[in-house]
């Protein structure tokens, strides 16, 4: 197993939602780091009812990818056609247009996990699972990997529950396609904290984050 270096702030600062995959098979020893790491997230009342589906079956990747299609269509018809995305701003077309590329390129993808977690087991849904989902996407940075949440193909849940034979009382949360990534990984562009953290009251500016600069303190993680 190849892993980076990379400190944890480091890590964080430039893990980026990626979509392009090379078809390089992840190694079962990077896979299991990947979700050895993920486990170590908190979980309420220490359940740890999370559960990972690890889908490389091409069969189940192709039905996976038409339904992603179908997802990929309706979300570009809200967009108003692919020539309403190609005159957005640039990050934001870009970002559609990798969405676009891995649904019609996801039964391409060497991996794509599903992320369950117990129906009823919390009174905040997800609250228990999304951690691991966090720290599953750190370490696959860390690892060289690269991946993002990508939902499109769960329009068909009851389908896709049968094919995969999933427990009705298991609740499926996100689906994560994760390769070796063919774009790049690195620092990613975000409001300041001070447009988005309050202090004591909601809208109430926090006086010491109005001094920082725009980009925080990226320059500390990124050379």
């Amino acid at each position: 197993m190849v892993a980076n270096d990379f400190p944890l702030f480091q890590t964080m600062y430039t893990t980026r939602a990626l979509r392009r995959f090379k078809p390089d098979p992840i190694p079962d020893e990077v896979l299991f780091q990947v979700f050895d790491a993920a486990i170590r997230a908190p979980s309420g009342q220490n359940v740890q009812d999370w559960r990972f589906l690890v889908i490389t079956d091409q069969k189940v990747k192709a039905q996976l990818q038409a339904w992603a299609l179908e997802g990929w269509t309706r979300y570009e018809e809200r967009w108003g056609g692919s020539e309403a995305i190609d005159a957005l701003p640039r990050s934001q077309r870009l970002s559609l247009k990798s969405v676009g590329h891995l649904a019609r390129h996801l039964s391409q993808v060497p991996v794509v996990v599903a992320v369950f977690g117990l129906k009823g087991r919390h009174s905040t849904p997800g609250g228990s699972t999304f951690p691991a989902v966090q720290n599953m996407m750190l370490a696959a940075r860390a690892l060289g990997l690269g991946g993002s949440v990508f939902n499109l193909a769960m329009g068909h849940q009851d389908e896709l529950y049968t094919m995969l034979g999933i427990p009705e009382n298991n609740q499926l949360y996100a689906m994560i396609p994760m390769g070796y990534p063919s774009d790049r990984q690195g620092p990613v562009k975000r409001k300041p904290v001070r447009e988005v953290v309050y202090m004591d009251k909601f809208g109430q500016r926090w006086p010491f984050a109005e001094h920082q600069p725009d980009e925080g303190w990226q320059a500390k993680w990124v050379e």
